[in-house]
């Protein structure tokens, strides 16, 4: 009975530090899907999706895409005519739940389009991510403008 006792113990504290390392391993991938839109890289941004990727936001329908060859071309060609983000995630929230994770913060920065547009970009954030084959993907964003107070 001692020795059940002990390794139920011992099983409870290895599963704390797996989720504790998940949550450091999602917030990594986060940092790194930024830093990837950030520079404009579309093949290092599309690592960190699925190919059924969907957003939800600016209050339209949600949009899926069905390829992740499609979401990095899109992105590269946007980067490629100029468009430059400078975002990034403040107060990241990170709640794994086996391979899957509940991604929450708000999002700062700016969004410059081809044309020299500015916008400044301050949104409610959350996203969906899933453990495949060892890598944090993101399945799905919902971003919702900030208001001031």
């Amino acid at each position: 009975m001692k020795a059940l006792t002990t390794l139920f113990v011992i099983g409870m504290f290895a599963t704390a530090v797996a989720i504790a390392d998940d949550a450091d391993d999602v917030k990594a991938a986060v940092e790194s899907y930024f830093a990837a839109l950030n520079s404009g890289n579309g093949a290092a941004m599309a690592r960190y999706r699925i190919p059924e990727y969907s957003v939800f936001a600016g209050g339209g329908l949600i949009d899926r895409s069905s390829s992740t060859a499609q979401q990095r071309d899109d992105f590269q060609a946007l980067a490629d005519a100029g468009r430059k983000l400078n975002l990034r995630i403040q107060h990241l929230d990170v709640r794994v739940y086996g391979n899957a994770a509940v991604v929450t913060g708000y999002l700062m920065g700016t969004d410059t389009a081809p044309d020299g547009t500015v916008s400044q970009s301050r949104q409610q954030r959350t996203g969906v991510w899933i453990k495949q084959g060892g890598q944090w993907k993101e399945v799905h964003r919902h971003a919702a403008r900030l208001f001031p107070q």
